[in-house]
């Protein structure tokens, strides 16, 4: 699942729309089999790649569905994809063929600890949006949070069901309030 503090978004899961929605976490997919020994390649879909090699096994997911458990032998990057290869207690490669497409899932709670004033986007989803200058005037709910190279923004719908585009800076997002499900944001002109 995606991150943010006022400016900074690290990435764990693929969107807040996806399998997670309070069950599982998408940490990576099987994208390959890897020689003839069992080994598959996994896509890391996570901005914590390195959680692979402290983990002793992957949970495996077809549409959310459990499929197995692969205990992991040995973990090392692959030198030019940008994946990982994964040995584990698959015994060849027409097992590990059969594992290409399946999700890594994780638990919420296995989540990696984030930086102070750095947020799940999930946990941002469903917040009530306030106006700084207006007392706290309720502008709408985060529908969604939208990464797109440079430019991140909180995707806010109002009342009337019209779409409205935030940038997640310091600039314009003063204060996130998970307790209080709350995030107090600066307008400026023409941007509401």
């Amino acid at each position: 699942m995606s991150t943010s503090s006022k400016n900074k978004n690290t990435f764990e899961g693929e969107s807040s729309s996806e399998i997670e929605s309070g069950k599982k976490i998408l940490i990576g997919r099987v994208s390959a089999a890897h020689g003839v020994r069992g080994e598959v390649r996994v896509v890391p879909l996570t901005d914590f790649p390195e959680r692979f090699w402290r983990m002793d096994a992957l949970n495996l997911y077809a549409e959310g569905v459990f499929v197995r458990t692969l205990r992991v032998g040995r973990v090392r990057a692959h030198e030019s994809k940008g994946e990982l290869i994964v040995e584990g207690d698959v015994p060849n490669r027409d097992e590990a063929e059969k594992l290409v497409g399946l999700s890594v899932l994780i638990d919420p709670e296995e989540r990696t600890v984030l930086p102070e004033d750095t947020f799940w986007v999930d946990d941002l989803i469903g917040l009530r949006v306030l106006d700084a200058d207006a007392e706290g005037g309720v502008l709408g709910v985060v529908e969604d949070f939208i990464s797109s190279g440079g430019n991140e923004v909180y995707a806010v719908r109002d009342e009337a069901g019209k779409l409205h585009y935030i940038p997640a800076a310091e600039e314009f997002v003063k204060k996130i309030d998970l307790p209080s499900r709350a995030v107090t944001v600066k307008l400026i002109e023409g941007l509401w």
